[in-house]
């Protein structure tokens, strides 16, 4: 059975899982049912790790690039799942890839470093999730970090 590396940059990682549509019968109002097409779960689920540990805590597992790396994960499941998950975010935004190959999963971490996930702490003086007020008589919101002038 092959297997892949799998890198991850959401912060807490993911849980995988395929589906199959499978027909179901839905009651109506009124008395009576219709068939309609239900998810159904196939197979185990894969917890993908993530970068976020506890603040003084080693991870258990390598961090490059940004990534956190989940080796063994069976590659015909992965495979099925991206194509399951083709229009999902973290796959179209490349927060999460695999290859059989751990030195290609790592460069492509590396290469891939300054890919933001939109999860990552907020820095308060540099981040374009933060409004910012274009009226040039209000000042800017200070933190606890800002010095007091």
């Amino acid at each position: 059975m092959p297997t892949v590396t799998v890198a991850c940059k959401v912060p807490n990682g993911l849980i995988l899982r395929l589906f199959n549509m499978a027909e179901h019968d839905e009651p109506v109002m009124g008395g009576g049912t219709k068939t309609v097409k239900k998810a159904v779960q196939t197979g185990e689920q894969v917890t993908v790790a993530g970068p976020a540990t506890p603040f003084g805590v080693a991870p258990r597992y390598p961090i490059i690039g940004g990534y956190a790396m989940t080796p063994n994960v069976d590659a015909d499941f992965f495979t099925a799942w991206l194509k399951q998950n083709a229009d999902h975010d973290v796959v179209k935004k490349k927060l999460i890839f695999a290859s059989e190959k751990v030195d290609s999963v790592a460069a492509k971490a590396n290469d891939h470093e300054s890919v933001l996930s939109g999860l990552q702490p907020l820095v308060p003086d540099d981040d374009k999730r933060i409004p910012r007020s274009s009226n040039p008589s209000l000042s800017p919101v200070k933190t606890m970090d800002t010095k007091a002038a």
